[in-house]
């Protein structure tokens, strides 16, 4: 009898045994799906738009630098909104970002980068005329913005961002393109 019960103590423990193996990875499985790591929130595109702009900055030359401020004008509507305080503080090559917000036109001089909204597109083309000749980065989100005359304009393609950069406005306005920045464009018109 010993021996029987021994074996069953044995069977139970076996059969314990592989039903834990059976529910761990489920119980795992469960435990991850709800994991706050799995619904973190995913960053909105204009708050991937706003480390775009970033970068954008800090891969383009301009032929005299400021003294001691970068100046990123946002012209017309603000599609950023909350997501642009994460510049607000950030210095690119030396230079404190300060971001500025217009509705005029003339404002637009004293800027080194602007983004152009959708809303304001209508205006590129009298954008391009007051600022031509200045070492002004131009940048957009409108489809068509770069062959028009934007020197770097984003898209969104299956999901994800891209850019593509005008060489030939970057050289008139006196700018210089990192190379390594060149090499994430999806399109480069020269």
């Amino acid at each position: 009898m010993e021996y029987v019960t021994l074996y069953s103590k044995y069977l139970i423990k076996k059969e314990s045994g592989l039903i834990s193996l059976t529910l761990m990875p489920l119980s795992w499985f469960l435990i991850l799906s709800y994991s706050p790591l799995t619904y973190a929130e995913q960053p909105t595109e204009y708050r991937m738009k706003v480390a775009f702009l970033y970068n954008f900055a800090a891969y383009t030359e301009w032929p005299d630098w400021p003294d001691h401020n970068l100046n990123l004008c946002i012209y017309d509507e603000d599609p950023f909104r909350e997501h642009l305080q994460h510049l607000q503080q950030k210095k690119v090559n030396h230079l404190e970002i300060i971001i500025r917000h217009t509705r005029n036109i003339d404002d637009l001089i004293n800027c080194q980068m602007i983004f152009i909204t959708q809303s304001a597109i209508g205006n590129l083309d009298d954008i391009i005329n007051l600022l031509n000749g200045k070492s002004i980065l131009t940048v957009s989100d409108t489809p068509g913005a770069a062959q028009k005359g934007t020197v770097l304009n984003m898209t969104v393609k299956e999901g994800k961002i891209t850019f593509e950069a005008n060489i030939a406005r970057a050289k008139k306005s006196g700018l210089k393109l990192s190379s390594q920045l060149l090499r994430f464009a999806s399109e480069v018109y020269q």
